[in-house]
């Protein structure tokens, strides 16, 4: 069987849609040819890969980009025969593979990947936009077989958009477990002297400085956190366009001897940061229509035996098992987050236990490996 990825995102790029496709394409190549579509700028990394990486467009116009992805979907399928497309994106990678093979003549088997956010817009945009769109999406998506929609929330979405549900396999996110498995002692020293961490609680969000994902909200807590446990300093780990608005409100709030920006780290050192943790905080809220759908930061602080806050939205109630991996919070209470952060900074059995519990979740249900050979059997080799 040879499955053919179309996607928007691909290491090393960061992303959510990026991760996924990645893992399906490691994972799969050990039963599948597989070829990846995607953009990058660094093509180093595509050597001895168990699976062929071509490039699409990354940058120029959208148009150009949309054009350049169709003419280098439609060679890869005159080229050679393609059993399944898997499409990460219905919108940045759908409509070129449409475009490319309007007909559906040259593809047996249409699978569409849906992570929420792109989904989610069709039913929260204003008026004509609304309208556009799903028209849009209902043409770009005509010819699909099945639809993977990575957690429950997202096929509750698929539904409201009214296709059928025999149509949607649910599957949910995961984690390379492995690359938390074993943190290096030298890396982790490294982390705590960087920040001097010794003898402080620490609380971490990783993720990208966008307003989603509510780092203004655990800023706006912090003065109550301090109140009851006054060691504590908040990591941010991560880039993005909401920095310089995080560091002013750190100041105006008077927490910002308390929060350190580490902006993007090295992905040797991801496992450390969150080893150096004692809670992971990402009270995520929907922003304009765009929500999270799952969080596969809440996977990784588990695979860590960390136990998390997130906000009660999107698909994070899946990710955190509420009140046994986690806790759920209003994302807008900066009370509430507060109380959450406190209760865990300091009751070390109750976050130990919610850690631990965390973790054998996450080997037992959401390793990547496992997810990935689900997903070849019931979505893609039919």
């Amino acid at each position: 069987m040879h499955v053919l990825i179309v996607t928007p995102e691909f290491p090393p790029q960061t992303g959510g849609i990026g991760t996924h496709c990645f893992e399906m394409a490691t994972h799969w190549s050990s039963r599948a040819e597989i070829t990846v579509l995607a953009p990058t700028g660094d093509w180093r990394h595509s050597r001895n890969l168990p699976y062929r990486l071509l490039a699409t467009p990354a940058g120029g116009s959208r148009l150009g980009r949309l054009l350049g992805t169709r003419r280098e979907v439609g060679r890869v399928l005159r080229e050679r025969k393609v059993d399944v497309v898997y499409v990460a994106h219905w919108r940045a990678s759908g409509i070129a593979v449409r475009l490319a093979d309007p007909l559906r003549r040259l593809v047996p088997r249409y699978v569409q990947a849906v992570h929420g956010s792109e989904v989610l817009m069709l039913l929260t945009r204003p008026g004509a936009s609304k309208v556009l769109l799903r028209c849009l999406f209902q043409w770009a998506t005509r010819h699909v077989d099945a639809f993977v929609a990575l957690g429950a929330y997202q096929g509750q979405l698929l539904e409201r958009l009214a296709v059928d549900r025999r149509r949607i396999v649910v599957s949910p996110e995961g984690v390379d477990v492995s690359r938390f498995e074993h943190v290096d002692d030298t890396v982790l020293g490294e982390v705590r002297a960087r920040h001097d961490l010794e003898g402080r609680h620490v609380m971490l969000t990783v993720s990208r400085l966008v307003e989603r994902k509510g780092h203004d909200m655990v800023i706006r807590a912090l003065p109550g956190i301090l109140d009851a446990v006054p060691d504590t300093v908040y990591l941010v780990v991560g880039r993005g366009p909401r920095e310089g608005f995080l560091r002013k409100l750190a100041h105006e709030t008077g927490v910002a001897a308390n929060v350190v920006f580490c902006g993007a780290v090295p992905d040797r050192e991801l496992a450390a940061y969150y080893t150096a943790s004692d809670l992971f905080v990402m009270p995520s809220r929907e922003v304009d229509g765009d929500i999270e759908g799952f969080g596969i930061t809440f996977m990784e602080a588990a695979a860590c035996g960390k136990p998390s806050v997130g906000g009660r939205t999107g698909g994070i109630a899946e990710a955190i098992s509420a009140g046994e991996t986690g806790l759920l919070v209003d994302p807008g209470s900066p009370d509430e987050i507060a109380d959450a952060a406190i209760l865990l900074l300091t009751d070390a059995d109750l976050a130990n236990r919610m850690g631990m519990a965390g973790k054998r979740r996450v080997v037992t249900d959401f390793q990547y490996v496992q997810i990935a050979e689900d997903l070849l059997d019931r979505a893609l080799d039919q």
